[in-house]
């Protein structure tokens, strides 16, 4: 008896059914000071934001916001892959876009309550296009497996420019 109802209930209003947990909540793009006041945030805001555009959600301009997303871009010195003739230098570069309650304080390095980090081994870190490609993908990974804690990992080998 309660299955048909329960079906009932799911056909008479799907939207609310199936409704993403973001969906109508607003938000704020937090930058560290060292991202703002280098510049960087001029890299990292622009593909973050035509992401979040088409996300269901609403940009807030202050406080008072549902969520807090943040970047926290991270890369390493490079180091030496592989042997012989396919020896390369290579770069890590990784992406973490987080997801936060605006009640969560997001510590000094920037570890978000929810984030998605994605991950790619590149032979030039500063390629802005592979950076653009990286913040997107981490930003819809990160609204798509949404949840109030924890951590995904996601390969951003779609990302290197060939």
């Amino acid at each position: 008896m309660r299955l048909p109802f329960a079906l009932f209930a799911l056909l008479a209003c799907p939207a609310a059914a199936l409704a993403e947990p973001l969906d109508g909540k607003s938000y704020i793009i937090e930058l560290s000071s060292s991202q703002y006041t280098s510049g960087y945030g001029e890299y990292l805001v622009p593909p973050l934001a035509s992401v979040l555009a088409k996300s269901g959600m609403r940009a807030k301009n202050g406080p008072g916001a549902d969520v807090v997303v943040n970047i926290v871009p991270e890369s390493d010195v490079g180091q030496w892959v592989g042997t012989g003739d396919a020896r390369q230098w290579l770069y890590t570069v990784k992406i973490t876009v987080g997801i936060s309650p605006e009640s969560y304080v997001i510590p000094y390095e920037g570890t978000p309550a929810f984030g998605v980090t994605a991950r790619l081994m590149t032979p030039n870190s500063d390629r802005e296009d592979e950076l653009a490609c990286l913040v997107k993908l981490a930003a819809r990974t990160a609204l798509a497996h949404y949840r109030p804690t924890g951590a995904v990992q996601t390969d951003g080998s779609a990302c290197l420019r060939r």
